[in-house]
Order: C-alpha cells, then structure tokens, then sequence
C-alpha cells in the first residue's frame, strides 16, 4: 500500500537497498568468476601446445544427480579417458574427464565410442605441468559451460538485486511539493527544510 509517511518510507528504502544489496554483490562475484574461468580456457586454446596422444582406457561412469529443481534424483553420465603421450622425450599416463556430466547417456557414449582404447587424438597441455591436459578443449558449448553457467546466474541475482537497490534508492530520493511553499523536498524528510512545515502521516503539510 502506497504511503507518504517520512519513517515507513525511511524504512522501505532502507529495506529494499539491504536485500538488493545480497544478490547484487554474489552476482557479481558470479561474474566476475565467469570472467575468469572463461579467459583460463581461452588462455588453453591460445597457448597450450598440442600433442599426438593414443587412449589407454576409456570407461563411462553414472551416478545420481538432484537438480535444483527436481526433488527426485537423476542418472547423469560422464566419461573418464586416459591417454598416453610423449613430452620432451618423457612419457606420460593422464586420465582426464569430460568436465561435465549429462543425463544424456547416448551424448556421452558416443564421446566414449570417440575416444576409444587405442584410438590416436590430438590433446592440449599445460607446458608448465604436463599432467594437465584437456582433451575435448575447443570453442564449443561444453567447454565453455562453466563460465556460461555462472555468467548466467551471475546476471540473473545482479539484476534482481540492482532492481531492488535501486527501487529503494529511487524512494529515498523521490521528492514531492511542500502544500505550503511549493518548495521541493523528498518523501522522507518529516518536514519541509524551506518553510518548516511538518508532514502528517497522511502526506499532508500540518
């Protein structure tokens, strides 16, 4: 309900711009975060050298997943690799996995038919460890779904809390017409700071 009360407007504003505050600064860590996990693996495919690397194991693992807003559980798939490979003249076993899991079995068992035992692939790895590989790195949906996902989270809490914040900035800062002098003023000062005259709960000079 609509008032004109100094104290109950000082309150609302005050309210609003609390609760606002909350999502607004998560949502920006959100983002922030989606910044920089997305510019690491655009850092891997800009600088990470490839190699020629065969497949030692391939294997597809499953485990229950509740999603937010599914009380049951789901299965979710995801596959686990090992790959062999030749790095300044020393060899190296590294399991990797798809980063991402799917409720999706035949997506991810056609990923595990892909990189089956003996099959030769390119991969990329970090010149700094070479036990960090990425097998699956390109610019595709799924390895780039990390960022995506926190780059949307992030703008959905940061907008609910900007609309909140700034609706009780807007109150604390409406201003209205003082009855008695025409002077402006904002809706939360109990009185007019030109003639002095008081504002009654109602929204009326007094």
């Amino acid at each position: 309900m609509a008032t004109n009360n100094p104290q109950t407007l000082k309150i609302v504003s005050l309210i609003l711009k609390v609760v606002g505050a909350l999502p607004l600064l998560i949502g920006l860590g959100l983002l922030a975060g989606a910044w920089f996990t997305g510019n690491r693996q655009n850092t891997i495919l800009k600088t990470w050298p490839t190699v020629d690397a065969e497949v030692a194991r391939s294997e597809l693992t499953s485990h229950q997943h509740q999603f937010d807003n599914d009380a049951s559980s789901t299965t979710v798939y995801e596959a686990h690799i090992d790959f062999g490979y030749t790095v300044g003249g020393k060899q190296y076993t590294t399991p990797s996995g798809s980063g991402y899991f799917t409720s999706d079995y035949a997506e991810m068992k056609q990923k595990v038919d892909t990189y089956a035992p003996g099959t030769r692939h390119p991969i990329r790895y970090n010149p700094a460890n070479p036990n960090d590989i990425r097998f699956d790195a390109g610019y595709t949906f799924g390895f780039f779904l990390g960022p995506l996902i926190l780059a949307v989270v992030g703008l959905m809490l940061a907008g609910t809390g900007a609309a909140l914040f700034f609706t009780g900035w807007a109150i604390g800062r409406a201003k209205a017409l003082c009855p008695s002098c025409g002077q402006k003023f904002r809706h939360t000062e109990p009185s007019c700071p030109n003639c002095g005259a008081a504002l009654s709960p109602g929204g009326a000079a007094r």
